[in-house]
């Protein structure tokens, strides 16, 4: 079975690993410290604040921009349930928005009364941004240099399957001094004079020295990204698909929509290829709700097979067994 998601990890992750627990300093320290600058100097942010997950980075996040108890924040419907965890752990309230056609947030829907918004560049398309005061970019899924820098506080992800890796953990970045220092003070309650709400959310220097290293490999990771998307679209392009535009997109996800993406996804699963519904389960499902875009993106859209450890070979097989089901022929000349 060829899988959806797979990091990729070598010899110099294996060896920066081996460092740190060489040094018997396994916590938050030097190689932390390092890994924010560098992540930050990367999407062109003053600070780096590193933690243990995508959701604490949220959370943080949250609480920075003042949202308070039972206050709105608006997010796409067509989403994971981190964002909804972070909201509801800052004890605000969820204001689901349809999606337009990037499938991130309507910036249309979002009203002007909401305490704050988290808008999502979903499988790597460039979502567009409301004209809201309190814009939360999530750039988990397009960390890539050209995004987290558009609003006052970003935050990402460094989950197994994202863009790079350091097994679990994730960052707040921003250039406001504010809201650096209270992310900071918020992501360790211990050794304090005073007490505060804080929270487990350190992320460790093993960690930290791994992502070091999957920062520097991260732009050969895009590249790769790019060129098996551009293959997939040469080669479905007379397929009766909806096929992602890659003009201005990191390829997180390589998507396509068709009414029979259940067939599609039993066929593929039967030859080798795990693809999957991208979200699980959209947010308008745990909280109620109409959302037809939304709805409709979750009824017709398929994950397909898109990293940098996928092998060539690989890569033509998907294309196969996709070209398969449409019973289109594939011409065994593929190259990338």
């Amino acid at each position: 079975m060829i899988p959806h998601s797979k990091p990729f990890l070598g010899p110099e992750e294996q060896e920066a690993a081996a460092r740190v627990l060489a040094s018997g300093r396994l916590a938050e320290g030097e190689e932390t410290a390092a890994f924010e600058h560098e992540c930050a100097a990367f999407c062109g942010r003053d600070y780096g604040v590193a933690v243990s997950s995508g959701t604490a980075a949220l959370h943080l996040a949250l609480g920075a921009l003042g949202v308070g108890v039972n206050e709105s924040v608006a997010l796409p419907s067509y989403t994971c349930a981190a964002l909804l965890t972070a909201v509801r752990l800052q004890g605000a309230k969820p204001l689901l928005c349809d999606i337009d056609e990037t499938l991130g947030l309507d910036p249309a829907t979002v009203p002007d009364d909401c305490s704050a918004a988290i808008v999502v560049h979903l499988f790597g398309a460039r979502a567009r941004m409301p004209r809201h005061g309190a814009v939360i970019e999530d750039i988990a899924q397009r960390f890539d240099g050209t995004t987290g820098h558009a609003t006052r506080v970003a935050v990402t992800s460094f989950y197994a399957t994202k863009l790079m890796t350091t097994g679990e953990g994730g960052m707040l970045l921003t250039d406001d001094p504010v809201v650096d220092v209270y992310a900071r003070d918020r992501r360790s309650y211990d050794n304090r004079d005073d007490f505060a709400t804080r929270y487990p959310y350190k992320t460790t220097d093993l960690q930290a020295a791994i992502g070091r290293v999957q920062l520097r490999r991260l732009p050969g990771f895009l590249e790769r990204r790019k060129r098996i998307a551009r293959a997939y679209n040469e080669a479905f392009a007379e397929l009766t698909l909806r096929l992602p535009n890659l003009d201005d997109h990191a390829c997180f996800r390589y998507v396509v929509a068709t009414p029979h993406r259940s067939a599609l996804e039993s066929h593929l699963q039967q030859h080798g290829v795990d693809a999957k519904r991208p979200v699980y389960c959209p947010a308008h499902h745990y909280v109620g709700g109409t959302y037809p875009n939304a709805e409709r993106a979750h009824n017709e859209i398929v994950s397909l097979p898109i990293y940098p450890a996928l092998l060539d070979g690989e890569i033509e097989h998907v294309i196969e067994s996709v070209r398969s089901f449409f019973q289109a022929p594939f011409n065994k000349g593929f190259r990338l």
